[in-house]
């Protein structure tokens, strides 16, 4: 689902150095901090608070409240969503605005925040992207990105939240969890040293920039093509999961018509494998005689009328022989089964072995 490299493995990502390499494979050029901030690895760990998750009841008890600025920060982010992944290329080539801090508090029952800390603006819009769900389509049209997770990464229960298109948040519960939140763990942990190392706007900077640079537009274009984008990523994935039960469900089946008809279907391959025997030993003496028959042509003991009187009813001979066990085996099992639920290819796939 989504981005096909498995980023839950948790593997250092080495950067170029003043630079990072977006999953789209485009290179930014960074700017370094004055001071830089001790990197500290953004690893899972085991939560010894108990505060950020229980998970004894039906829904996930979420982080106490956080500063009064932090939620307004988080609220900024969350009330220009839309609007930031319309402007996704022009963010997605400026470190600064890539770098952003978001201040969203995501994590997991056992291991608290931890793989969790300190996204950014860059990190949302790849994992909006790249991980099929992050974005939703209802049947009616009405759309919403997934900005915090929060769940079980054992159970799988989980209670996140969707913000829409119209600025109404909503609950949403994610399924199957583990393929939402290894992702943007990965995607985090990805830019954790880049995080400490290089400058990076806070929202609001970022905000009047792109206002600044569209005089507050919106590219409807770009956001419409982004969910149908992933609306149909969404499809296919959900058409191979359907043609995967679909294979099952149809070789359980046909295991069952093979029970049924066993004795009839092995009558059957008996009387064609022995008909194919003998039909291929004769073609093959036939073609011995073509064989003979160019051997007296090129020697001139045969002229070419003659030759071709004598290879014109050997090549219908042939064709009568390969139309007739052509016949036996598709007409005859069709015969056998009229409504076409055992084919050939199935007989011919259970009894092969038994006849070699």
């Amino acid at each position: 689902m989504g981005v096909i490299i498995e980023m839950h493995k948790n593997e250092n990502t080495l950067f170029p150095e003043n630079k990072i390499i977006l999953l789209n494979g485009n290179t930014l050029d960074c700017y370094p901090v004055e001071e830089e901030v001790e990197v500290v690895e953004d690893n899972l760990k085991l939560d010894t608070t108990g505060q950020y998750f229980s998970v004894g009841g039906r829904r996930l008890k979420p982080v106490p409240p956080t500063p009064k600025e932090e939620e307004e920060q988080c609220e900024l982010f969350v009330k220009n969503a839309f609007y930031l992944l319309a402007h996704r290329e022009r963010i997605l080539n400026d470190s600064r605005m890539f770098l952003c801090p978001v201040h969203v508090k995501n994590g997991l029952a056992y291991t608290g925040t931890s793989g969790f800390h300190n996204p950014t603006l860059g990190i949302y819009i790849e994992w909006w992207q790249n991980c099929q769900g992050a974005m939703l389509t209802e049947k009616k049209g009405k759309r919403s990105l997934v900005y915090h997770l929060a769940g079980s990464p054992l159970s799988g229960a989980n209670h996140c939240v969707a913000i829409c298109e119209d600025g109404k948040k909503k609950d949403v519960t994610l399924l199957p969890f583990r393929d939402y939140w290894p992702v943007f763990m990965g995607i985090n942990q990805r830019y954790t040293e880049a995080k400490c190392k290089y400058q990076a706007y806070n929202l609001q900077q970022v905000l009047d920039i792109l206002k600044h640079e569209d005089n507050g537009g919106v590219d409807s274009f770009t956001l419409e093509t982004d969910f149908l984008r992933h609306e149909i990523m969404t499809l296919k994935k959900q058409l191979e999961t359907l043609k995967k039960d679909r294979d099952n469900w149809y070789e359980k089946y046909n295991e069952l018509l093979v029970k049924e008809h066993e004795t009839k279907m092995r009558v059957f391959y008996k009387e064609y494998h022995e008909l194919e025997v003998k039909t291929n030993i004769e073609i093959e003496q036939l073609r011995e005689q073509k064989k003979g028959l160019k051997v007296e042509l090129k020697s001139g003991r045969l002229s070419n009328i003659d030759y071709q009187r004598q290879l014109t009813p050997i090549n219908k001979r042939i064709k009568e022989l390969e139309r007739g066990l052509s016949y036996f085996k598709y007409q005859k099992v069709r015969e056998m089964f009229p409504d076409g639920d055992v084919s050939f290819m199935m007989i011919e796939k259970q009894f092969k072995t038994d006849q070699d």
